[in-house]
């Protein structure tokens, strides 16, 4: 009977890790705090330019960390994906990749039809300055550049309650 036990909690525990969020190494985070201005950053495309955080000023800006091998990353993005097709002209989603090469990241974008605005994070310094530490980590970022939401994980209310935030911020 132990054995059984046993074996269930380590599956409940290994589904949660699949639907929640996918967990990375631990990292010292100063703490991104809502209500705070948004760390300032400069990334690369998948072309090589460069995009900076301070080029979206006066837009709503969505943040999604994200990785190919996170299982919550690859349900996610296609929400946020909808969520930036309904809005526009007044949100901008950067999908931020973490740590992987720039042809792993852009196979998997051909293959999976990604739309959005991908920067790599080869790296791992933004997502270090975010605190990112599980995946996927989405962060909400008003027109004056304060951050306003910070969600970790997978949730199945998520574009419910992000649409509600960006109306607001609109």
């Amino acid at each position: 009977m132990g054995k059984k036990r046993a074996l269930f909690a380590g599956t409940v525990l290994i589904a949660s890790l699949i639907v929640s969020g996918c967990t990375r190494p631990a990292q010292k985070v100063e703490g991104l705090e809502i209500g705070s201005p948004a760390p300032k950053f400069k990334l690369p495309d998948l072309d090589g330019r460069e995009v900076s955080l301070d080029q979206y000023k006066g837009k709503v800006v969505l943040l999604d960390f994200w990785a190919t091998w996170c299982n919550p990353c690859r349900m996610t993005m296609p929400v946020l994906e909808r969520l930036q097709k309904e809005y526009p002209d007044t949100m901008v989603l950067l999908a931020i990749n973490l740590q992987e090469t720039r042809d792993e990241v852009r196979n998997y974008v051909r293959e999976h039809n990604v739309d959005s605005r991908v920067l790599l994070d080869e790296e791992g310094s933004v997502g270090q300055v975010y605190g990112t530490g599980a995946i996927p980590m989405h962060v909400l970022i008003d027109k004056a550049g304060i951050v306003r939401n910070i969600q970790v994980g997978y949730d199945s209310r998520m574009a419910t309650q992000l649409r509600t935030q960006i109306e607001k911020l609109r």
